[in-house]
């Protein structure tokens, strides 16, 4: 193939690999957020029987994954909230519904098999609980104990950050 015919070839698939990417792969954030669902839903199945294991690879998953969760469901609420019409905008929030527990409802008997394997493992339940109260310190430092309002949430957030200084 000549230099001109690679190029071309060359284009052609990057332009593929664009257009999938940027325009025709485009999911709503609760459908990515679903899918975050799907793949703990994953990590419960396939850690039934090392929930030890499992609760190291749900604190992997969720430290990597965290931050864009919860922008999807930020997301998800701010295109619910943006929607003048009521029934319309009480008929996208059903589907952001449908979509979220659409994986959770799927899993289910996963995750209480994956609940149960944890707490019949000593290990596992430790490491669980260890990292539950980690993250209720974290959340006790960061929002001191406060009660968020609305109208004060900008003072409020200033001040918990004064604190941690």
């Amino acid at each position: 193939m000549k230099p001109n015919r690679w190029m071309v070839a060359a284009l052609v698939s990057a332009s593929a690999v664009f257009a999938y990417r940027g325009c025709l792969n485009q999911l709503e954030p609760d459908q990515k957020l679903g899918d975050h669902l799907a793949s703990l839903c994953e990590v419960a199945r396939d850690h039934v029987t090392a929930p030890e294991q499992g609760v190291r690879q749900l604190g992997r998953y969720l430290g990597k994954h965290a931050g864009e969760m919860l922008g999807e469901f930020g997301s998800t609420i701010a295109i619910i909230e943006r929607i003048d019409d009521d029934d319309a905008h009480d008929k996208r929030a059903g589907i952001a519904r449908t979509r979220l527990q659409a994986p959770l409802r799927a899993c289910e008997r996963d995750w209480e098999r994956f609940a149960d394997a944890i707490e019949a493992d000593p290990e596992a339940s430790e490491l669980l609980a260890s990292h539950i109260e980690r993250l209720g310190r974290t959340l006790e430092i960061i929002l001191s104990g406060a009660r968020l309002d609305v109208l004060h949430l900008p003072s409020q957030l200033a001040h918990a950050a004064d604190k941690l200084r």
